[in-house]
């Protein structure tokens, strides 16, 4: 449409008036989604069982790389 050119009475725009807030509750996309934690996760491990995983991790990777370039 060009400028020259005017929008017949019956199809101007209507004008728009702002929506309503979103209700407090109903503000959150993702309620209801998530779900509780359950309480047996909470004690599955004892914190020292990964660092001692990681910890024998590291030990055997040294150990392999001083091994590789002893043996070199």
């Amino acid at each position: 449409m060009t400028v020259d050119q005017r929008l017949p009475v019956d199809e101007r725009p209507v004008p728009v008036s702002r929506p309503a807030e979103t209700p407090e509750c109903e503000a959150s996309t993702c309620a209801g989604i998530s779900t509780p934690e359950s309480v047996e996760l909470h004690t599955a491990w004892p914190g020292w069982v990964p660092l001692l995983v990681i910890a024998v991790m590291v030990v055997c990777c040294v150990g392999f790389a001083v091994g590789r370039i002893a043996g070199w």
